[in-house]
């Protein structure tokens, strides 16, 4: 689900409760024998993933079609210190179609 306030994990004063959990409500593995193998002091330790399930009607893996089939999707990262090193960022998302950003940051897609 598209969070309305921003993710602000604090990890160095141990407030990133609400990171964690959304990584299991976004999974669909929230409630369910479904594990995601990172615990709490793994995921604060270099294991920060974030999900975000960008399907408005909130319906996981069904076989329809929603409503909104367009739109435009930003990410906006601000870190409270400098960051000592360079981070990589991975996008997985799930399309009818391709897209592909070349190294360029060329866009391509097929629809």
């Amino acid at each position: 689900m598209i969070p309305a306030i921003p993710f602000q994990p604090n990890f160095e004063n141990n407030l990133y409760t609400r990171s964690y959990l959304s990584l299991f409500t976004d999974l669909n593995r929230f409630h369910n024998a479904q594990n995601i193998n990172i615990n709490y002091e793994e995921y604060k330790g270099g294991y920060s993933l974030y999900a975000v399930y960008l399907t408005p009607d909130l319906a996981f893996g069904e076989c329809h079609t929603s409503v909104n089939r367009t739109g435009n999707i930003t990410i906006d990262l601000k870190f409270a210190l400098p960051l000592p090193e360079t981070v990589s960022l991975i996008v997985y998302a799930q399309y009818r179609n391709t897209i592909e950003i070349d190294k360029s940051r060329n866009v391509f897609r097929d629809y």
